[in-house]
């Protein structure tokens, strides 16, 4: 394995513990509020989805189990998405109407969308680069743009919902959703990274996005700090 798929995997590792400890201190400061477990829950999904990311490119003596764990790890990926905008969601309305049908039903509804094409379309592994003990999976191209797209356009709708609430609001709160909003921004700049690394076949702007996203989760903990 070369030197920038070494680091990619560490990047990812590092992405993910960042994700666990933030996930389980989101919790543990109000575990009875709703925002505080979509929170965690969004990013709980995001661990497990970088750690077995991390975990399948480091598989190389059994091929058959790199795929299924790959589309897992997307299908955390895409959990990680609705999570972010059942946060938006609890922030607006009401705790029972947040979990109706009409907004927790349809983002399930949108989750299933973003996640059947991974079964319909399975991506592939490289066998060439498996040979010299490299793993490199390769998503139709349709698939990624379709699935990154709908990820980048759910994050900049809550990161604008987040600033429209801030204007309604004053104190402490204010203050906490400016730093949710800064978050997610940070966030939405990674993910438009990674898409173009992934289209680029880019091991290093893929590690620039893991970087940046680690930074907006941070700013997004710091909003819970406030």
């Amino acid at each position: 394995m070369d030197t920038l798929n070494i680091l990619k995997i560490s990047t990812t590792i590092i992405t993910a513990i960042i994700a666990l400890i933030i996930g389980l201190r989101v919790l543990s400061l109000n575990k009875s509020d709703l925002l505080n477990r979509w929170f965690a829950l969004y990013f709980m999904s995001s661990f497990l989805g970088f750690i077995i990311y991390a975990i399948y490119h480091l598989i190389l003596n059994n091929k058959d189990i790199i795929i299924p764990l790959m589309i897992t790890a997307q299908i955390f990926f895409n959990f990680n998405s609705i999570s972010l905008m059942m946060t938006l969601f609890v922030l607006e309305k009401f705790t029972k109407i947040a979990m109706s049908m009409k907004y927790l039903g349809t983002m399930l509804i949108l989750f299933f969308v973003m996640s059947i094409g991974y079964f319909i379309d399975s991506p592939h592994l490289d066998m060439d680069k498996y040979s010299l003990r490299i793993v490199d999976t390769h998503t139709p191209p349709g698939l990624f743009i379709f699935v990154n797209t709908i990820r980048i356009l759910l994050a900049i709708y809550a990161a604008y919902r987040y600033i429209v609430i801030t204007r309604k609001i004053e104190g402490e709160t204010k203050n906490r959703i400016i730093w949710f909003s800064l978050g997610v921004i940070i966030i939405i700049l990674g993910l438009f990274t990674n898409l173009t690394g992934g289209l680029l076949l880019s091991i290093e702007i893929e590690i620039l996005a893991l970087v940046i996203i680690d930074i907006g989760a941070l700013l997004i903990l710091k909003g819970f700090l406030i």
